[in-house]
């Protein structure tokens, strides 16, 4: 009896379990039912419109769009001068994931992923020496394209490449005259550190380093090695200025200059995501440098060509003061001098893959000053003058000459001036022979005004006329 009214109590509370388990269970059933059948409303996912798609059609429609996509799509990576096409088969395409994370509205992108080892044997075949360690960022970049199934894009690895650190350029300027500013500057600023995406301005260096030099020639030689260095590297020169003549210690396409007083400055951009490193160090009378930071995949040339010269111009003045037989140089002539300097760029097979002009880099010709004596003025001066002055008087009908009566001048640029012999004249014929000077040179009248065998000789010629 006992047993039989325990039976009958509990026979409920067991019905009462199953049944609450059961509709529990037929709940998950049927929602899971419903939704499966359920129609997407205003999704799109790559730019694929799913509307009106379940979910097993709207993976069919992704998974066929994709494999068309795999057909078409150039998503290049560029490096070292070269374009490669990405391999597809490095992407891993999650459709049921896709489908899950859609939004009601917009544009969603698709769950992918990269095969880390895939792309990496594929850099390593594509780019020799190279692997996927030294591009971070690569695989990021590569899913945000493929996820919207962009068919056309280029990803830039040279923007991404991590190197270890590398001297790019050493250069050194020798027998240069090592000033007290000089030595200071070296000596306060051993080290210049040119900033990530960052553009850099010597006289602002000078300003925040508190650096102070008393002419702007201390500083001639540090800014010339610091151009000739970052023009090894990708570096972009934005402000550079010269000096009116090239210094003894520069090279002719390499010189720079700053000025504080005037505002001449050396100014470049750093372009990269990693910094440069610019040492330079005294030893004796040579200054070295040199540039290091994170390696590129390129390496930088710098080219001159098209170098011209310009011979100096002599400019003659006159002295009383200098005496006879001497010649003064108060300033020696410079020749003038042309080049154009070019940045080439090489790959790592030495194949030059571009080239930029640098700058056309011009120094005029310095004039070389004489000062002869003052008798060399007058006898500097031709003949035409006065020639032209009997014509006018011929025309005038003042004076009459002719053959017999006119003089040849003999212009002389000898610098060494001797006196003349006396020239035999022949009053009754008129004319007037050369003779050979002493030292051997011929001197003619070359100034009547002065000659006072020409005035006597035309006095003559009147009086018997």
């Amino acid at each position: 009896m006992k047993n039989r009214r325990l039976i009958q109590l509990l026979a409920p509370m067991f019905i009462m379990t199953i049944l609450y388990v059961g509709v529990s269970q037929l709940g998950v059933f049927l929602y899971e039912r419903i939704t499966s059948v359920s129609y997407i409303q205003n999704a799109e996912a790559a730019s694929v419109d799913l509307s009106g798609k379940t979910k097993e059609q709207a993976m069919k429609v992704l998974e066929t769009k994709v494999e068309s996509w795999k057909a078409e799509q150039e998503i290049m990576l560029s490096f070292d001068g070269r374009d490669v096409l990405l391999d597809s088969g490095t992407i891993a395409f999650h459709f049921k994931e896709s489908v899950g994370a859609l939004k009601e509205q917009g544009n969603s992108p698709l769950a992918v992923s990269v095969d880390e080892a895939a792309l990496n044997g594929y850099i390593e075949e594509r780019f020799p020496g190279y692997n996927l360690d030294q591009f971070p960022g690569l695989q990021k970049k590569i899913e945000d394209a493929t996820s919207m199934l962009k068919v056309d894009e280029t990803i830039d690895l040279d923007d991404l490449y991590e190197g270890e650190e590398n001297v790019f350029y050493a250069g050194e300027l020798a027998e240069i005259e090592v000033s007290p500013g000089l030595s200071a500057f070296i000596e306060g600023n051993p080290v210049i550190d040119i900033p990530a995406n960052a553009r850099f301005s010597f006289l602002e260096f000078l300003d925040a380093s508190g650096s102070s030099v008393s002419s702007p020639d201390d500083l001639g030689p540090v800014v010339s090695l610091l151009y000739e260095l970052i023009l090894h590297t990708d570096l972009a020169v934005a402000e550079r200025n010269i000096s009116t003549e090239l210094p003894s210690y520069a090279t002719l396409g390499l010189e720079a200059r700053v000025n504080p007083v005037t505002g001449q400055d050396l100014v470049f951009m750093n372009a990269r995501d990693t910094a440069y490193t610019v040492t330079f160090s005294l030893h004796d009378n040579t200054l070295k440098g040199q540039i290091s930071g994170m390696a590129m995949p390129y390496e930088y040339k710098v080219r001159m060509t098209g170098k011209k010269e310009y011979p100096p111009r002599v400019v003659k003045q006159f002295s009383a003061f200098i005496p006879q037989g001497v010649l003064a140089t108060t300033q020696e002539g410079k020749k003038g001098q042309l080049i154009s300097v070019y940045r080439d760029k090489h790959s790592s097979e030495g194949d030059v893959i571009d080239e930029e002009r640098i700058s056309e880099d011009f120094y005029a010709p310095a004039n070389k000053v004489e000062i002869w004596p003052l008798n060399a003025a007058e006898t500097d001066v031709t003949l035409s003058d006065e020639v032209s002055v009997q014509d006018q008087e011929n025309e005038d009908g003042s004076s009459e000459s002719d053959s017999e009566g006119s003089t040849e001048g003999i212009r002389e640029d000898s610098p060494k001036i001797v006196g003349d012999d006396a020239a035999a004249a022949d009053e009754e014929e008129g004319a007037m022979d050369e003779q050979q000077s002493t030292d051997g040179n011929k001197n003619g009248t070359t100034d009547k005004k002065d000659s006072s065998d020409v005035k006597t000789a035309s006095k003559k010629k009147k009086t018997e006329k």
